[in-house]
């Protein structure tokens, strides 16, 4: 046995040892192989001149492995496979796709050219390259929130497209209350904000809900043509948002993170304790000034009010995504968290959003996808009350000896409370939601160019708010304990069938679109408002043992209903045409006019295509536009064109409570749509192989059947019916060019302007006089004449000196010191020697900018990136509420300079309660100036090269800072030009770090 053993063991040797021969020689062809496989290649990219290329993005074709190239056009990149094909990118140079064959070095020409052409442009309901766009379509680069980033898409927006006008009224942790309008305002009193798209439905909850890392392009439509696709809704413009999508190729991962420090960027000086003092006894006497206030001023104490209402506010975001697939199957699955604590203490705003992005070809005929977002947004906290913060008392104490709130920091004046009381309220607000778009579209097989889309969208937000008014707070020690409750739900569900044929026939190109679509609208509110509890320990969770309670329920429901057809055509890419009609039907208007039908038409000529053009070979593209066409604004609730009764508590002659009813409103089956109609043209240009491209267009709309109020008899038991009267116009020009100013080896520049001017004016507010021709409606401000928002009052004139003489003035009454005020008219239409105010009011100025701007500065070098932006709002004119002469010694007012002997100024009244009897509001120009120049951001990144990417197995590696409202030049004395009021939370500026990886 032992021999058997040996002799096979023998046998067996030749054997193992050839097994391992071949295992090493395997092991060695898998390493050649792989070597072979994988390797690093590396190149040179320059133009026709020779000169290198900077910044070119090469991306292997099929995947999602890309790089750029290094500011002396040197790139490297690993690669793999027998022959990949490696795809060149750069702006103002066409594109090209390269097999890198076998060699280790693979230098690259690209030929001028201009790809903004080929660019893809949202239309509504389908795209379209940018060459055959006939209306008035923006694009913003979403690439400009990447260094730039905000919590609220809406303020990235600010002054970067042109017409799209986003003014802040107030910061916030979540991004402020912006007023959004496209090409200016043309509704008197119904919304002026334009039609929001997000993902192909229409979207009604905050842009704050919405994470700007999921947004992949934002497109506004402007004119009336590209805007009539959705015909009832779309008279104010609309903004169609599109969010990211996978790309065939490996899985991307993508970590973004981000944090910032926020601060005031600026506060009008108020009055300290001292200045306070001393103006309220020269106002009025010694024996006004309270113990309280006497005691802080004798110790010396002056309370900052705002200062204490204030901190330094934080933000962080932190996004991960994944995306990628193959050819039938895209994916784009991604997750934020946001946090934010505004400057303004219990400002705080929470934002989660996870988001997937799927569609399938099951098929080659069958497709299936799905858009949807769910969000959690919390909002919990009451943020101190600014308008109190300004307004109150410097002298009172905030704190009590303990270091608790005072809730009666005067208690000689029991009227007012402590500003900083929100901070002992307590508070919920909590708001998720999902929003949801899926589709199935079928391209029918058997009809080349036909397909059919079937498009679903559903949203579901509740918003559940707890408020608890504790005996720590003024309100609730009163009450004895105050809560409110409220859950607030909305459902929104649309079913859209959608027809296309495209098909190409020759020198023809046809593309139709056949919509049909029903949308609903529900809405519930049920809130409690409940008072008087036995203590504060359950909060807002006693309502049952509240010693009052008063509920509020709310339901609203409206639906619309909508055809659509859109018809495209091409002539030999020289020639285009586009018509469109829709027709919506409403349930909230009346039953005479459920239905409204909305058609425009836009022409379009590509001048650049014609032979006679090609001896100007500088001109890549000149292309003239024209549209005309009709929007429609439904403006009304639902349930406004019916007859509306409200309650009416009493008590009986027994003192029971009764409950009676009485009419509120009348009903009118009439009341129909605002309807504009709108002209635009337009010139699209490209010069020098788009090294310098823009556009410039002219638009002039006119709003009629505006919804006012009309004054009736109240004999009826109403003063006023809602009716479709009154008329508006609207004209201006926007202005964009972009240009690359300079293009060097390892140093760009490149600018980006925008220019919008859009001016009102009211034509008739339904009111006529006995000639039958239309006057102004002095009462609500409205001019025939003049644009919907203007100054309206007396004139000022300076301010009267001592050695002025009144007599025979217009003032005879006058003092030094007092505002004089300018004559202007009389009964015989020439100064008359008196001030009355139906002959020497008159209209001021306008509120409306006579021009909006933005500026962006893009340099690079090497791997750096520096950029910066300025917005510019001119022309603007109000009123400063902080300059109000009314000082009554209770409220905290401006540390302003008043007319004294002393010091005898033309610009502002004495300290005296008669100083200004007329009680004028617009002083000098200067004071209602509110025009402003905004560096509002200022960037700078810096990109790892991809050597060293490659090492630390990454596809790119970025590092940012950014500075946000760095500083405003302005002649305004106030809290900021911006604002709507000067009292409310103070601008913020902001310092923001983050980088951005992808595996």
């Amino acid at each position: 046995m032992k021999d058997f053993y040996w002799k096979k063991d023998l046998a067996a040797l030749p054997i193992k040892r050839g097994l391992r021969v071949i295992m090493i020689l395997c092991m060695y062809l898998i390493c050649v192989s792989s070597y072979a496989q994988q390797r690093v290649l590396k190149g040179t990219i320059k133009d026709p001149q020779g000169e290198t290329l900077p910044g070119v993005s090469v991306k292997i074709k099929g995947t999602n492995q890309g790089t750029m190239s290094s500011g002396n056009g040197e790139y490297s990149i690993p690669v793999s496979g027998s022959n990949p094909v490696l795809v060149f990118t750069y702006i103002g140079f066409q594109s090209k796709e390269v097999p890198a064959g076998t060699s280790q070095t693979l230098n690259v020409t690209l030929e001028m050219g201009d790809n903004a052409l080929s660019e893809v442009v949202v239309v509504g309901y389908g795209t379209r390259k940018k060459s055959d766009v006939t209306g008035a379509i923006a694009s913003f680069k979403t690439k400009d929130l990447e260094t730039m980033p905000q919590t609220n898409v809406g303020q990235a927006l600010q002054g970067k497209v042109a017409g799209l006008s986003i003014a802040t009224n107030e910061p916030s942790a979540e991004g402020g209350n912006n007023n959004i309008q496209i090409r200016g305002r043309r509704s008197i009193k119904a919304s002026n904000g334009p039609l929001i798209i997000l993902d192909g439905i229409p979207y009604f909850n905050s842009f704050s809900e919405i994470n700007p890392n999921d947004i992949e392009s934002i497109d506004v439509l402007k004119d009336a043509s590209s805007a009539a696709i959705y015909g009832a809704r779309a008279a104010n413009g609309v903004i169609i948002i599109t969010t990211k999508r996978g790309k065939p190729g490996k899985a991307r991962i993508t970590y973004d993170a981000n944090y910032g420090i926020d601060e005031i960027a600026s506060l009008p000086d108020m009055m300290d304790g001292p200045t306070f003092y001393k103006n309220k006894v020269d106002r009025i006497n010694q024996a006004a000034i309270s113990p309280t206030e006497q005691a802080s001023f004798d110790q010396g104490l002056t309370t900052d009010w705002v200062k204490l209402g204030t901190r330094t506010g934080s933000r962080q975001q932190h996004s991960v995504g994944v995306s990628g697939g193959t050819e039938d199957t895209r994916y784009y699955l991604s997750g934020t968290f946001n946090d934010a604590k505004g400057i303004a203490k219990n400002d705080d705003f929470t934002r989660t959003t996870l988001r997937l992005n799927l569609d399938s070809k099951i098929t080659p005929w069958l497709t299936l996808g799905t858009n949807t977002q769910l969000a959690s947004a919390d909002r919990g906290g009451e943020p101190v009350r600014f308008s109190d913060a300004f307004g109150m008392n410097p002298l009172v104490p905030a704190f009590n000896e303990d270091g608790s709130i005072n809730i009666r920091p005067w208690p000689e004046d029991p009227f007012w409370a402590n500003p900083l009381e929100s901070l002992n309220i307590i508070n919920n607000d909590d708001a998720k939601s999902v929003v949801s778009t899926n589709f199935i579209k079928i391209d029918f097989p058997f009809v080349k160019g036909l397909s059919y889309k079937a498009n679903t969208g559903y949203t579901y937000r509740n918003n559940t708010i707890e408020t608890y008014y504790g005996r720590d707070t003024k309100r609730g020690f009163e009450g004895k304990g105050e809560a409110l409750t409220s859950n607030d739900n909305t459902s929104d569900w649309l079913i859209e069938h959608i027809v296309n044929y495209n098909r190409k026939f020759g020198k023809h190109d046809l593309d139709f679109t056949g919509l049909y679509s029903a949308q609903e609208r529900t809405k519930k509110v049920h809130a409690l408002n409940s008072v008087g509890f036995p203590s504060d320990l359950q909060s807002f969770f006693q309502n049952g043992i509240a010693t009052t309670a008063v509920g509020r329920d709310e339901y609203v429901k409206q639906a619309n209903i909508s055809q659509m057809a859109r018809v495209n055509y091409t002539y030999n890419g020289k020639y285009l045409l586009t018509l469109t009609a829709r027709r919506d039907g409403f349930s909230g208007f009346g039953a005479d006019t459920k239905f409204g039908v909305f058609p425009s038409v836009a022409l379009a000529w590509n001048m650049s295509s014609e032979s006679f053009m090609e001896k100007y070979d500088w001109l890549d593209n000149l292309k003239l536009r024209a549209s005309y066409g009709e929007n429609g604004q439904q403006a009304i609730d639902p349930y406004s064109t019916l007859p509306q009764l409200s309650p009416q508590h009493n008590l009986t002659t027994g003192k029971t409570p009764a409950l009676g009813y009485y009419p509120n409103r009348l009903g009118d089956p009439s009341l129909g749509w605002e309807t504009t109609l709108g002209f635009n043209g337009g010139l699209d240009f490209s010069f020098l192989s788009g090294r310098i491209s823009g556009s410039v267009d002219y638009f002039r709309t006119s709003t009629t059947d505006l919804l006012l109020d009309k004054l009736i008899s109240p004999v009826n038991g109403v003063k006023s019916i809602r009716q479709n009267i009154g008329k508006t116009s609207n004209r201006g020009i926007d202005f964009t060019v972009s240009s690359v100013n300079i293009r060097k080896t390892n140093f760009s520049w490149s600018t980006d302007l925008n220019i919008s001017r859009a001016i009102n004016r009211i034509d008739n507010v339904g009111l006529t006089d006995a000639s039958g021709s239309y006057i102004s409606d002095i009462g609500n401000r409205w001019f025939v004449g003049e644009p919907i928002d203007v100054n309206y009052g007396y004139v000022f004139d300076g301010i009267w000196q001592q050695n002025d003489i009144v007599e025979g003035s217009a003032q005879p009454q006058a003092k030094p010191g007092d505002v004089k005020l300018r004559d202007v008219s009389g009964p015989d239409g020439v100064p008359d020697g008196k001030i009355s105010p139906e002959y020497d009011r008159v209209v001021l100025s306008s509120q409306v900018p006579s021009y909006i701007a933005g500026l962006t500065n893009t340099f690079s070098y090497k791997n750096f990136a520096f950029s910066f932006f300025i917005r510019s709002v001119q022309g603007v004119r109000k009123s400063n509420s902080l300059l109000n002469t009314y000082f009554d010694g209770r409220n905290g007012a401006l540390n302003r300079q008043f007319w004294t002997p002393e010091n005898p100024i033309n610009t502002y009244p004495a300290n005296r309660d008669d100083a200004n009897p007329y009680g004028l509001l617009y002083f000098d120009d200067e004071t209602t100036d509110a025009s402003f120049i905004r560096l509002q951001d200022i960037s700078l990144s810096y990109t790892l090269p991809s050597l060293v990417l490659s090492k630390l197995k990454l596809e790119r590696l970025q590092f940012f800072v950014n500075a946000k409202n760095v500083a405003t030049f302005t002649k305004w004395d106030g809290l900021d030009p911006e604002f709507n009021t000067q009292t409310t939370r103070p601008q913020v500026r902001s310092y923001v770090f983050g980088l951005r990886t992808q595996f």
